[in-house]
């Protein structure tokens, strides 16, 4: 069953390491610009309704949208490593990076006037494939502990029982 959990965590985690790999190589390619236009509006947007909502203005911290992409690229590519090598702050960590990119990332209901359209389509596809992803993270999460205390009972070091 080790290598069953082993090659999951492998293929789970791939999704989200092959995303990362793929953002550090056109940052380092010198893409940054592209991606950076093409993220800019949906984090302007995401940064002007955490203002309206919570009167955090995220502007005025000296924080650049390219440090906002590098971040998240190492919180998804560390998270996705730790994962594979079965580390609850792994799946902890990639639970964060689906929270927080998903609805930035996939704004879906922002294109409700034309719910036929591809974007409306692609971006719903999106938002609910991540929400699946952050189901199972949280199901990881929550055996965790069980699994752990199996462990122990099977090397001896649990709790004796009558």
């Amino acid at each position: 069953m080790a290598f069953t959990a082993f090659v999951g965590r492998c293929m789970f985690a791939f999704v989200f390491l092959a995303s990362a790999v793929t953002k550090l190589q056109t940052l380092l390619d010198g893409g940054a610009a592209s991606t950076l236009d093409m993220l800019g509006p949906r984090l302007d947007a995401a940064k002007a309704m955490l203002a309206a909502k919570t009167g955090i203005d995220l502007g005025l911290l000296p924080i650049r949208d390219a440090h906002m992409l590098a971040a998240a690229t190492v919180l998804e590519g560390a998270g996705a490593v730790l994962f594979v090598l079965d580390i609850a702050l792994g799946a902890k960590m990639l639970l964060l990076f689906v929270l927080v990119v998903t609805p930035i990332m996939h704004p879906f209901w922002t294109h409700a006037a034309d719910p036929s359209s591809a974007v409306y389509s692609v971006d719903m596809i999106a938002f609910f494939k991540n929400v699946a992803l952050a189901g199972a993270l949280l199901f990881y999460c929550d055996m965790q502990a069980p699994v752990a205390a199996l462990r122990r009972d099977r090397r001896g070091n649990g709790a004796k029982r009558d």
